[in-house]
Formats: C-alpha cells, sequence, structure tokens
C-alpha cells in the first residue's frame, strides 16, 4: 500500500471476519478447540473474551494471539478487535451491537463513546490498531509551520486535518477517523509530495488548533543557531538547546567534574547524559549562557538567575537558567518552558474509564465544593488541573486563578500571577478574587491555614474549588486538612473529590518484548505467581526512537476519592487515613494507585519497575479480574 492510500476508511468496506476462523486458519486451533472455549463462554456469568479462554486452556499463548491480532487486524470484526484487545468488555460490546441494530448509520465506534464505555483516545487506540495506521499525539515541538501556513487554518480546523511534519520525503497528516478522501487530491496539490495519513483524535487536534490560534507572538525572541564546529560555543549551546527540546527535556543540566563537564538532559523525570566536554572550556560556555540570560558575566563567586526566550521553528519557547556556583566551577540549569506544550484533553490524562466517568460526571458536573488534586513535586499535578479548567470552559464559566508563578497559559481564563515585591501576595489576591464574580476558583497551592480557610468559605458560599495539594494519597489530604487546623465537619462538607496521583514512565512501543517480573515483584503488588501462566508482561529493551531507554513518554498513575456519605462520616469520626481508606475502598469504589497501576502493567502501558519506584502500595491490592471489572 502506497503512503497516499494510508488513510482510514469506513468500517462496512472492510471484511470482517471473528477471531476464531483465523485462529482455525493459521493451524494455531482446530474447530474442536474452538468450539469448546465458545461453549466455556457461554456459561459464564460474567463473560471472558475467546482469547483468553482459549490462552488458558493452553490451547494458544498469548504472543501468538498478539501476533494474529496485529497481522489480521483489518480482518477481524472491530468489535472482536476491542473485546481482544481489553478496551470493552463482552457485555458494553453485546449491548453496543443491539443499540446498533436500532440506529444502523451510527458507526459502533460512535455508540461506543455515546455510551461511556470507550474513551475518544481508547477508541482512538483501537482503530490505529484496526486500520494499521501510525497513532500520533500531535506534539507542539514537532509541528512545522511552514507546512501548516499553507492551507488556511479556519479551513483545517473544520476538516479536523493537520499537516504536521515532513518524514522521510513524506508529509505527514493527521487526521481522525472521519477523515474524507474527497480532501486527498488538495493536500496533493498543495504541497507536491507523498502524503502519509496518522491518526488522532479530535481533542487532541483541537488542543493544537486552539494553540495555532492563540500562540503567543514572538517578539525579541532569540534566533537559535545550532552548530557542530567545537570551538563555536555559541552554535554549541543553541545546539544543545535545539536537540533538549526536540526530544521533550524539561531540563538541562550542566555540571562541571574534577576533569570534564558533562551535559545531561532531563527526559520524563530522569536525567540522561548528552555530550562531555573539556573542563577548560566550562568557563566559555558559563559565559555564554549568562550573556543569554542576562546574567553578570563578571560574577563568579554568587549564585545567579536568569531568563530569556528563544525562537524554535516559529515557536516562542522562555529559558530560565540558574547559575550554580561549585569546588569545580560554576554549573548551570536551563528549565525548559512552553506553557502551551502540556495542555491535554482530560481523555488524555490516563484515568481509567471508570474513574473519568465518575470524575467528569460527580465531580466536575457538581456546581460547588472543594476539588483537590494532591502529589508530590512533578507528579502532574498542575496538568491535571489545567486539562479540567479547559473541560470547564466548555460550560461558560468565568475561572479565576491565583498562582505563583502562573506555569500555562489558558486564554480564556482570568489569571493572576503572586507578586510579593508588589504587593500582590497569596492572600491577599485569594480575598480579591471573590470581588470577581468567579463561578469556579483555581488556588495553585493551599499552602496553610489561612489559604485553607478561604478556599472553604469560597465554597460555602457557591463557588466551584479546585487546589493543588501535597500529600502521599488521595485520604491524606483530609487527614493534612484537619492537622493544618480545619475543623472536621467543614473538611466533611466542602470538599468534593480528592484526585491523587503520580507520574511513570510509558514501555516504548517500538522496542517492547516479553519479560518475566521477578517473584518479589509481583509479591509486593499482590499479585500470584500463576498469573504468569495466563498473562504475558512486556519490558522496553531499548533502541533509537526511546534513546535505548526502553521507555517513551509518561503517564499518570491516579486514584479517585469521591466523599460519599461513609466516608464523610469516617472524617467527622475522626478516623484515621488507614480507616478512611477501607471505607472508601468498600463504599466509595476507591481504586487506589496501586491498583490503577496493576492495570496498566496489564496492558502493556508501563513496567513493575516503574510503579514499584514511584507508587505507594499502602494496602493490598484486590485481585487483578475484580480490578479489570471496576476499572471499566
Amino acid at each position: 500500500m502506497s503512503a497516499e492510500e494510508k488513510n482510514p476508511v469506513p468500517e462496512a468496506d472492510l471484511q470482517q471476519r471473528p477471531i476464531g476462523e483465523l485462529l482455525i486458519e493459521e493451524g494455531l486451533i482446530t474447530k474442536d478447540q474452538l468450539g469448546r472455549a465458545l461453549r466455556i463462554q457461554s456459561k459464564l456469568t460474567n463473560k471472558k473474551r475467546v482469547g483468553r479462554i482459549l490462552i488458558e486452556l493452553g490451547f494458544i499463548r498469548e504472543k501468538q494471539l498478539e501476533e494474529i491480532m496485529v497481522k489480521y487486524a483489518r480482518k477481524i470484526r472491530l468489535g472482536d478487535l476491542l473485546v481482544e484487545r481489553e478496551f470493552i468488555k463482552i457485555s458494553d460490546l453485546e449491548e453496543a451491537l443491539a443499540l446498533q441494530k436500532r440506529h444502523p448509520n451510527k458507526r459502533l465506534g460512535e455508540i461506543l463513546l455515546e455510551t461511556k464505555k470507550l474513551t475518544e483516545k481508547t477508541l482512538c487506540d483501537a482503530i490505529s490498531l484496526y486500520l494499521k495506521m501510525e497513532r500520533v499525539v500531535p506534539d507542539f515541538r514537532k509541528l512545522d509551520h511552514d507546512l501548516v501556513n499553507k492551507v488556511s487554518l479556519s479551513f483545517l480546523q473544520q476538516n479536523m486535518t493537520l499537516p504536521y511534519r515532513e518524514v522521510g520525503g513524506s508529509v505527514q497528516i493527521v487526521v481522525t477517523q472521519t477523515f474524507s478522501d474527497t480532501l486527498k487530491p488538495i493536500f496533493k496539490r498543495v504541497y507536491q509530495k507523498p502524503l502519509e495519513f496518522c491518526l488522532a483524535t479530535p481533542g487532541e487536534l483541537e488542543t493544537i488548533f486552539q494553540y495555532l490560534h492563540h500562540r503567543p507572538k514572538i517578539q525579541g525572541a532569540r534566533e537559535l543557531e545550532p552548530s557542530s564546529d567545537e570551538q563555536n560555543v555559541s552554535g554549541m549551546l543553541d545546539s544543545m538547546i535545539s536537540e533538549a527540546i526536540e526530544r521533550g527535556a524539561s531540563d538541562i543540566h550542566f555540571e562541571p567534574m574534577d576533569t570534564i563537564a558533562r551535559v545531561r538532559f532531563r527526559i520524563d523525570g530522569r536525567l540522561i547524559q548528552h555530550e562531555t566536554y573539556a573542563l577548560d572550556r566550562n568557563s566559555s560556555m558559563m559565559a555564554r549562557i549568562k550573556v543569554l540570560s542576562n546574567c553578570d558575566i563578571s560574577e563568579r563567586r554568587n549564585h545567579q538567575d536568569g531568563k530569556c526566550q528563544v525562537n524554535f521553528h516559529g515557536h516562542p519557547i522562555d529559558l530560565r537558567v540558574s547559575i550554580f556556583v561549585t569546588v569545580h566551577g560554576e554549573s548551570a540549569v536551563i528549565r525548559i518552558l512552553n506553557p502551551f506544550t502540556s495542555l491535554v484533553g482530560l481523555q488524555s490524562l490516563g484515568l481509567n474509564p471508570r474513574n473519568l466517568e465518575r470524575y467528569v460526571d460527580e465531580v466536575i458536573g457538581n456546581a460547588t465544593g472543594i476539588v483537590l488534586i494532591t502529589g508530590p513535586t512533578g507528579s502532574g499535578k498542575t496538568t491535571t488541573l489545567y486539562s479540567t479548567l479547559q473541560y470547564q470552559l466548555l460550560g461558560g464559566h468565568k475561572i479565576v486563578t491565583v498562582e505563583d508563578p502562573v506555569e500555562y497559559i489558558i486564554p480564556e481564563i482570568v489569571q493572576c500571577s503572586v507578586d510579593e515585591r508588589a504587593g500582590r501576595t497569596f492572600s491577599s489576591s485569594l480575598k480579591a478574587i471573590m470581588r470577581q464574580d468567579p463561578d469556579i476558583i483555581v488556588l495553585g497551592e493551599i499552602r496553610d491555614l489561612e489559604s485553607a480557610n478561604i478556599a472553604i468559605h469560597a465554597s460555602m458560599t457557591g463557588h466551584k474549588v479546585y487546589a493543588t495539594f501535597h500529600t502521599e494519597d488521595a485520604t491524606g489530604a483530609l487527614i493534612r486538612l484537619v492537622q493544618m487546623g480545619v475543623e472536621r465537619y467543614l473538611v466533611a462538607s466542602t470538599v468534593l473529590g480528592v484526585v491523587a496521583q503520580r507520574l511513570v514512565r510509558g514501555i516504548c512501543k517500538h522496542c517492547q518484548s516479553p519479560h518475566v517480573p521477578q517473584a518479589k515483584q509481583l509479591r509486593r503488588l499482590g499479585l500470584p505467581p500463576k498469573i504468569l501462566s495466563t498473562r504475558e508482561f512486556v519490558l522496553g529493551q531499548g533502541c533509537e526512537t526511546c534513546y535505548n531507554t526502553g521507555y517513551s513518554g509518561r503517564m499518570a498513575i491516579h486514584e479517585l476519592l469521591i466523599l460519599e456519605e461513609q466516608v464523610r462520616d469516617a472524617v467527622l469520626r475522626d478516623a484515621s487515613s488507614f480507616q478512611i481508606r477501607n471505607i472508601a475502598m468498600e463504599h466509595a469504589d476507591l481504586i487506589t494507585m496501586a491498583e490503577d497501576a496493576v492495570t496498566k502493567i496489564c496492558a502493556h502501558r508501563t513496567s513493575f519497575e516503574e510503579v514499584l519506584q514511584y507508587v505507594p502500595v499502602s494496602t493490598p491490592v484486590r485481585p487483578l479480574n475484580q480490578l479489570l471489572e471496576m476499572v471499566e
């Protein structure tokens, strides 16, 4: 198939067949074995997918089933693919097919979205497998503005189509599954190059279009001029900055040591060595960084801070610089700040389907109350907060924030940044917000009793309040408010819900391969050793795409605590965090972070190593089958 032909096609145009027939055709199972699996399936109260039954009976291995689904993705019925990939349950499929009979003009995917059996993101993941199209999450850093500028932005947004970048001489066009063939000649005529179509969700494309409409103007931003000439310190620095932005690094570290100076990038939360240079060149490099960030070039005995803005492919990037004096000379860290990069839709946050549904309906859908988003520094709290605010904007609400500092810019939100020197303190800003007639108030962080009391007063006067908080888990947030001096009855009556989260790295899809976890890893997460006979786990081996780390990107592990009556009563009764957690698990459908992490390990999205390093395991994990039913 040529690159031009790689575009979505209607479901009805595909010759669809049950996966069991394909397994028989490949000689992996017999008709009798399939018949036995189907008979077992029909007798089960909680139906399992046919593939899983065949694996548990020992007729095929999980890897063989995976290979068949990849090889014949376009021949397998979409419903079968969704079930076998564990995107939905059999009961969900049966319900959707029954609805489709009554509404024959609707696609199966549309019905699953409308009934909330699938999220937009998971449906896109499934369709990309189904159509064997590359799945792309558009990234602002990789967007080629020259390609975009050749077509009207309103035309692109109307047709949900994005000219993205050039790869191997072809122009990548990111589309949704509703893309029309009639547009292909237009793009072919405009670009005069082979076209390669990739798949994204409407929400992901809409985020890019919002950025393109509101992107900040480049005023005084310095042009990057990369150079490979080692004698050109300015060019070397620009090369490092360009590559760091391209690779999605959050920081660049320049560290003098005893004989050399090394440069490391922080990517997906981990420091990765980029290169080294001679120690005697470090003073020149530090001088160039100081010039770039408007620091004092003559000062070498004290620490300094500076900032600047650079132009990266037509995209303004803010850089914050910290110079630190060490025994081997000056060290520097450049923080790369792109205020638009991390704005993602709710469906891209990684909430499991059940938690996403409850978060939208029971938390966001409530007009009053306090919503706390908790976790340590660097756990993605701000991204979750602003994704929620973007969703709230759809309701026409006035949203006012007070932050220190403003991290992401959203044009439709009234944002205030704290400035202690100007007398614009956190407390004074919170008091002033109340006179702005807001519907939703956002506190960058609850820091002390005063800010907590202001948040509680705002919620009691009919406002919705969102705030971040530093606690270990969801139930710990309630206890922490009490410890700060907030009355228990106020906590129980005003807090609507708590989202606790951690960030872990995702396994690279390009180099993942089967992996057998250690017995102690299974034991720490409460998984029985016999699970290895029915499930395969994977781990990235390292490749060029993931820079030999085995991981690519990060995802959030969540727990969502909604304060049902039993939980409120526990808070009023002075229950401990452990007791509240157990009550929430029994009565409020709380899925702990460790349990959410286990489901993501089983879905081949992250690894045991990542989870055990970053996710707290405070209570025993419930049986896997029960968890998989709970998250759907």
